[in-house]
């Protein structure tokens, strides 16, 4: 199962082939344009405290799938990087370039107060803010990471086929899907690097079947 986030909350979740349907492949959208002043640059983490798929929610979702440790890797919780780091809509442009290059990141999700996803910035929509007038480059001044953020962004199931996964990642031109359960928790991430990573392991990443 396939989900769409936005500022507003979720706003679509079914299958794959639904979410073509509601979503074209490689659609161009244009961000909403806000001015908002920050006020928390508070960096939330997700993914500890209410987090399902911690060790006891992993067995669980082994013991209902009949998996063991020597399987191949099918499913997204089996590989998803977690907790997770996400921005605040309210941190400011800079603060959220630096958090990024702290990480090492190319892309980061966003939540709001409730620690909801809304949405995924990305550096390249960071870049976009930056001003240089041949003597210094400085960042657009009162602008957040709500200002310059993707204003939808496409999630998985924690039980959600890694082939599928990878063909949104084709599909949508995205690098990572971040993986939210039932109760709209995020609970992980899943990149092309964890992808990548996977098909080098052993057990395997199950890509054809």
């Amino acid at each position: 199962m396939f989900a769409i986030y936005n500022i507003e909350g979720r706003r679509f979740r079914d299958n794959l082939e639904a979410l073509k349907r509601v979503r074209s492949p490689h659609a161009n959208e244009a961000v909403d344009v806000h001015t908002n002043i920050a006020q928390d640059e508070t960096v939330i983490v997700q993914g500890l405290k209410t987090e399902p798929v911690n060790s006891k929610g992993l067995d669980a979702y082994r013991k209902m799938l009949h998996l063991n440790e020597r399987q191949p890797i099918f499913h997204a919780y089996q590989l998803m990087s977690h907790p997770v780091v996400t921005l605040p809509l309210d941190l400011p442009i800079q603060d959220a370039y630096q958090m990024l290059k702290k990480h090492d990141f190319n892309q980061m999700p966003v939540s709001n107060s409730q620690m909801q996803l809304v949405g995924m910035v990305t550096l390249n929509n960071l870049l976009a803010f930056i001003i240089d007038d041949g003597e210094r480059v400085s960042f657009v001044t009162n602008k957040t990471v709500k200002d310059a953020m993707s204003p939808e962004v496409i999630t998985a199931d924690p039980v959600s086929d890694v082939r599928r996964i990878a063909n949104v990642m084709v599909d949508y031109d995205v690098t990572s899907v971040p993986i939210v359960n039932e109760q709209d928790h995020l609970v992980g991430i899943v990149t092309r690097t964890d992808l990548l990573k996977a098909m080098l392991k052993d057990p395997p990443l199950s890509l054809w079947g």
